[in-house]
């Protein structure tokens, strides 16, 4: 018993000597600076560098088709891609949206139109020198067979390279105001339609 009472007193006395607090001493002197010596005066500014090439920024690629075309669909892109914007092109993200009712509806997706809906869906592709985007109208309300005739007030693509993707991941690109604003994209950034 004698052997625990004093194995409780000494640990008593530890943690007591433990959490005990002295009083604080003085700030000691500064030390010299040592073999460092002063910092230096800012250096001259360097010149500006080239712009970039090779499509390193986003863009808006405008379609003057208004119709669909024989198979129910639009065509739209650009010729004379140089084999760096290939690069850049195939490796972009393509948002499509088509103006219906002074409203840009985002592909794939359904569009309503006046005579009827319809759901489409949008590839894109470099063949040779020429940068395609196709849409297609994959359903519809009318009961026909063929994919009826639809007017649209306007086609808009825009085409994000993967280094300006990353950095914008939280856009919402079901919204082209959104995403046009977001992306800071002006009239300079519009490309018409080659095809």
């Amino acid at each position: 018993m004698l052997k625990k009472l004093l194995a409780l007193a000494w640990v008593v006395i530890v943690v007591f000597s433990i959490s005990c607090k002295g009083p604080q001493g003085e700030v000691g002197p500064k030390g010299d600076k040592g073999d460092t010596g002063a910092t230096g005066a800012t250096g001259a500014t360097g010149a500006a560098g080239k712009d970039g090439e090779g499509g390193s920024s986003a863009f808006v690629l405008v379609s003057g088709a208004d119709t669909t075309d024989a198979e129910g669909g639009f065509l739209t892109g650009l010729t004379g891609v140089t084999a760096a914007d290939k690069t850049v092109l195939e490796n972009a993200a393509v948002h499509v949206y088509l103006k219906v009712g002074d409203a840009y509806w985002p592909i794939p997706g359904i569009v309503g139109f006046t005579t009827g809906a319809s759901q489409f869906t949008a590839v894109h592709y470099v063949n040779g020198t020429n940068f395609f985007v196709e849409i297609f109208q994959t359903n519809w309300s009318e009961d026909v067979d063929v994919a009826p005739k639809r007017i649209v007030q306007g086609i808009k693509v825009v085409v994000i390279p993967a280094t300006v993707l990353k950095l914008n991941a939280n856009i919402n690109f079901k919204s082209y105001e959104e995403t046009i604003a977001a992306l800071g994209l002006t009239d300079q950034d519009i490309k018409l339609s080659e095809l």
